[in-house]
This record gives C-alpha cells, structure tokens and sequence, in this order.
C-alpha cells in the first residue's frame, strides 16, 4: 500500500475496537482470539483511519504530531498501514473517491492516544508477561443440569461456601477497573448460576466483552432473557448443540425433553437481534447426523456454526474416556461439512473438524493464551491458567480469596509459573531448543498432560522443534 494512491481513505474496520493502556494501547475484535498490544502512536494512527482522510493527510498528520520531515512521515504511515493493513477496511468496505461521512466523528479520538509508549511493556508481552490480563475467566459453578459423557470439565469438584453473586461481580468490577476486556463465565452450565444474567449486564455496562457458552436450557425457556440481554448491549453468544434431533440430544447429553428448549434458546436470541454461534462437539453418536443438525441450525437464523472433535479435559473428566472418532470418520464428516459450508456460503459460517493426523507445521503452532494473557477463576477462589486445571498445584498462583487480582496476576508464584514453562531444564527437550518456546511455553498443558502423564510435555500435535529465529525472554 502506497501514500501515493489516489482517491484512497483508509478506514479502521467496524469490528476493530482500541483501547488506551498505560504505556501501550490494545487493539481488538469481540472474541479474545483477536486481541493485541500496539504501541500508541500506532492506536493514534489507526485512530486516524476513519474513512475521511486520503494517505497524504494521515502522513502529514501523523508527522507534525510526532516530529517527523515529511519524507519520514510518507515512509512511516505507508509502514502503518501495510503493517496494519488486517485491521482496516478493504473491498466494498473501504472507501474510495470521496471522504466517507464528512459530518461523522472519529469512532475513536486520536488524541486519547497522545501519550508516551512502553518498549520494554511490548517486548515482554510478545513472551507471555502482559502488564494486564485481556481476559478473565469466571467458572460461575461447577453444576450441570446435563450429563454429557464427553464433558471436559470435572463436575465432582467442589467450591467455596462464600463463592456468590457479591463475590463475582466484585471480581467483574476489578478487572473492569483494571482494564481488561473480555469477561468470560463459564461452568457447568453458567446459566444456572443465581445472579448469571445480573453479572452479564454488569460486565456490559462496564465497557467489558461478555464471552460465554450456554446449552440453552434456561434461555430457552424464558423469551424476556434474551431481550434483557439484547437491551444490555449483548452481541453475540454460543449455544452448544451436539445433535439434530430430539431423542440423540437426550441421549448424548444425559438429559430428558430439553431439545426443544435449545431451539428456542436459539429462536430467541435471534430474534432479539443476537448473533448466535453454535459450538457442535462431534461424538461417533452424532457424526452421521451433522449435515441434517446444519440444516436445522441455518434455517433457524444462526450467523456460524462450528463442528469440532472433542477436546482434552480436566484430570476426572469424561472427555478423557469417551471414544472418539478414526481418521477416516473423521475425513468423511468433514467433507460432508465442507459441502454444506459452500452450499450456504455468505448465510452462515460454517467451520469443519480441524485435525487430519498432520503435526502443526511452523505456521500453525497454538500458543498457551490463559497463560500469556488470561486468568482462569474458580468457585474456590483459586486462579490458574486454563478452566481445565482446577486443582493442579503447580498450575495454581492465586486465590481471590485471599489476594486481589492486580496482585495475583504481578505475583511471585505467577512469576515463577512463567519461569517454570521456560525451563529448559523441565520441558520436553524438544521444546527447550525450539525457537517458538519464548511464546508458546510448550502450548496446550492439558493435552500434553493426557498424552504423557507431564504438564511440560510437548503438545502432541506439534511438529516442532521449530529452530529458526531463536528467540529469548
């Protein structure tokens, strides 16, 4: 991209947020996946982009703010927006010819930006030590009104006597006060938590980002729960559907005649103007049924639909026990999911089964996010870094009980879990001379944990070690 281009008003896209932070701002999307450290004279660029001034204004804008000449200023904003070319509008999305909106106010004010950048808080953070969580995860409680034998989470566990509403909602307004931006509740079935709504419209009005994942039962029976959360700011949410028809649900979820109430979970979330995501775990059970369940889900409204296998779970859970399916079942489904995506393209997203039996390639490593950049808060107040390890010691480094968040997230157990990921004296040796550990910290713990009996095992998918551009924390 050149500043040369004529008749071209680069727009930040409508789906893109920034956020000031203390010596660096955070760019993101609604979904924790899509969150970023920036420096903030790049937030003050991007805040820039509105769709009203050409390359040419946005180089001499950003030069007169920073002291740049203007041949600088020309070669620094074609940087910027090449290097951020992801986050601005392209296609039928950007804006060509005119300035776009010329009585419509920046979305985000440049001048909030106008402050001094932290190099040693960006450089930390590409190596798992952000300054602030982006998200916090609250399993709300550990109880299900369903049974699915593939559950990843191990509903034996107990929680605190004084874990309550006050409680969650105090640790809402914490993080909300501290800046972090995705609020994730979770269970069990967090809808049958008392007071769940209560702390979604709290998260909302505090400028958070809900996150959660419901089987629809209670919203399901109650049309007024989704236009209370519509009327709160809700935007999206995931409706797990594991089968298309009445008596499969029953059976792979342990429950009775709840199957209509999913569907009406769904119709009233829609209804109220929710996008709705369906999250569909595929069992041997469910596999021959999945292009009928797509069926149904499209005609329903739903804007996506994932079909994923099933995961990795807590030490306890069932999902480390319930048979999967074989490669070549596994191929079939995603074919056949594959054709239902080309058959409703541009009406529902729809994402088939990852894993083909291919290690990851350098390309396709999935860093530990809930160590890098998130909390995980359970009913006994404890935090570790992944809603599957409740109760691992070694992964624990709080208790919100007894400390604050700030505190636990800057502590020195935290501190020495992240020192611990890095030693090459504990990971997998592979790990330990792989150019990727600085950022992955041996990626997902849980599942190297069931494939090998050690956290610090080497995630099994990985084809690693990767050895270039050895990087060091």
């Amino acid at each position: 991209m050149h500043i040369a281009e004529n008749g071209h008003f680069p727009r930040l896209r409508q789906d893109i947020w920034l956020k000031p932070m203390q010596g660096y701002a955070l760019v993101h999307g609604h979904h924790p996946s899509s969150i970023g450290m920036l420096h903030p004279s790049h937030a003050f660029f991007l805040a820039l982009c509105d769709g009203r001034l050409g390359g040419a204004e946005l180089a001499y804008l950003y030069g007169e703010t920073y002291g740049l000449a203007p041949a600088e200023a020309e070669t620094e904003a074609a940087g910027l927006l090449g290097l951020h070319e992801a986050l601005l509008a392209s296609g039928e999305g950007a804006t060509w010819g005119t300035p776009a909106g010329a009585c419509r106010t920046n979305r985000f004010s440049p001048r909030r930006f106008l402050y001094p950048g932290d190099d040693r808080l960006l450089a930390s953070a590409a190596f798992g030590q952000w300054p602030v969580p982006a998200g916090i995860n609250i399993t709300l409680t550990f109880q299900c009104n369903f049974a699915c034998s593939y559950c990843y989470q191990d509903l034996s566990q107990t929680g605190d006597r004084r874990w309550d509403l006050g409680k969650c909602r105090e640790l809402i307004e914490e993080a909300a006060d501290w800046g972090v931006v995705f609020l994730g509740l979770t269970g069990g079935e967090p809808t049958i938590f008392k007071g769940w709504l209560e702390l979604l419209e709290h998260g909302l009005e505090r400028g958070m980002i809900p996150v959660m994942t419901s089987n629809g039962s209670v919203i399901g029976g109650d049309r007024s729960i989704a236009e209370r959360l519509a009327a709160a700011g809700m935007r999206e949410m995931t409706i797990s559907l594991d089968a298309g028809t009445p008596a499969l649900h029953d059976a792979v979820t342990g429950s009775r005649g709840h199957f209509p109430r999913v569907l009406n979970a769904i119709r009233h979330l829609v209804d109220a103007g929710i996008r709705v995501v369906v999250k569909s775990v595929l069992t041997p059970a469910t596999q021959h049924g999945v292009d009928e369940m797509i069926d149904l889900l499209v005609s329903l409204g739903v804007a996506e639909i994932g079909i994923t296998q099933m995961e990795g779970g807590a030490v306890g859970s069932g999902a480390n026990s319930a048979p999967g399916l074989s490669l070549a079942e596994r191929q079939l489904v995603r074919e056949t999911v594959l054709a239902r995506r080309a058959r409703y393209a541009g009406l529902c997203a729809i994402h088939p089964p990852k894993g083909n039996g291919r290690p990851w390639r350098e390309d396709e490593w999935y860093p530990c996010g809930g160590l890098n950049m998130g909390m995980s808060i359970f009913p006994s107040g404890e935090v570790t870094v992944c809603d599957k390890m409740h109760g691992v010691k070694d992964f624990t480094y709080g208790n919100v009980f007894a400390a604050g968040l700030k505190e636990i997230w800057n502590g020195e157990a935290f501190a020495a879990l992240r020192a611990r990921t890095l030693d090459q004296a504990l990971v997998d040796p592979d790990c330990a001379r792989c150019s990727k550990l600085g950022h992955c910290r041996t990626a997902c713990f849980v599942d190297a944990f069931n494939a090998t009996g050690s956290y610090y095992a080497k995630d099994p998918h990985c084809g690693g070690p990767f050895l270039h551009d050895r990087l060091c924390s």
